[in-house]
């Protein structure tokens, strides 16, 4: 009976402990999970309560990230941030007479990296005087940094132009240009094949017989010498 009894309470206080445990869970959580280089991620953590002071380390992959210097930010007036080891940093902040349950901070995406993480640790809350025991149901999140997508150029698929290949040339193009005052040549079947024309531009189909006023001019010499030696001869008498 004593067994149970023990049992049952061992459940109980179990139990006890694991709902105290949720009540009081803080969370990180980031802005995004896929980033490029020179990108900047924002890490939110946030308490289950407002406290008037926190404290807590990011450890950081540092050949990945670089932390943006004093990105620190919340309600609280004294924030402060400050790298102390290499992929550290160091987070506090508190005000009296105020409380607040978010901070944020900052960092760089310096070169790729799949699933790169960030965890809290050396945590304290504070709220009023007590300390709250808030826990966090996962102290690590990864970030992927993947390459940057270079948008297609339609440019690329063209062929690359030969500086050799010069365009075919038009054989017209070396035809000297036809100078508009000049009068076209007359074809000579216009002239019903003959070669000359007359004043009105009407083809000659015959040319003038040169040679027919040479037996004239000797005809009238000869009579010129016989009425000659008549004239003579009568004045002689």
């Amino acid at each position: 009976m004593k067994t149970k009894i023990l049992g049952i309470v061992t459940m109980v206080t179990v139990l006890l402990a694991m709902l105290v445990t949720s009540a009081n869970a803080a969370t990180m959580t980031a802005d995004k999970t896929e980033m490029q280089k020179e990108d900047v991620v924002t890490l939110t953590i946030t308490t289950n309560q407002e406290v008037a002071s926190m404290q807590f380390d990011i450890a950081f992959d540092s050949s990945k990230y670089e932390y943006v210097e004093n990105s620190a930010k919340c309600d609280l007036a004294n924030t402060k941030s400050k790298v102390i080891s290499e992929g550290v940093v160091r987070v506090s902040a508190f005000e009296s007479g105020n409380a607040t349950d978010t901070l944020t901070l900052q960092f760089k995406a310096i070169d790729n990296g799949e699933n790169v993480p960030f965890t809290i640790s050396n945590t304290e809350f504070v709220a009023g005087s007590e300390v709250t025991g808030e826990a966090f149901d996962e102290d690590t999140i990864n970030v992927t940094i993947a390459e940057v997508e270079e948008p297609e150029n339609p440019d690329d698929d063209k062929p690359a132009e030969d500086p050799d290949d010069k365009p075919a040339e038009d054989p017209d193009d070396n035809k000297p240009a036809e100078d508009p005052d000049k009068k076209p040549t007359e074809d000579s079947d216009d002239n019903n094949g003959s070669d000359y024309v007359d004043e009105n531009g009407n083809p000659i189909d015959k040319l003038p017989q040169t040679g027919s006023i040479v037996p004239a001019i000797i005809a009238g010499v000869a009579i010129l010498l016989v009425a000659s030696l008549v004239v003579f001869k009568a004045t002689r008498k």
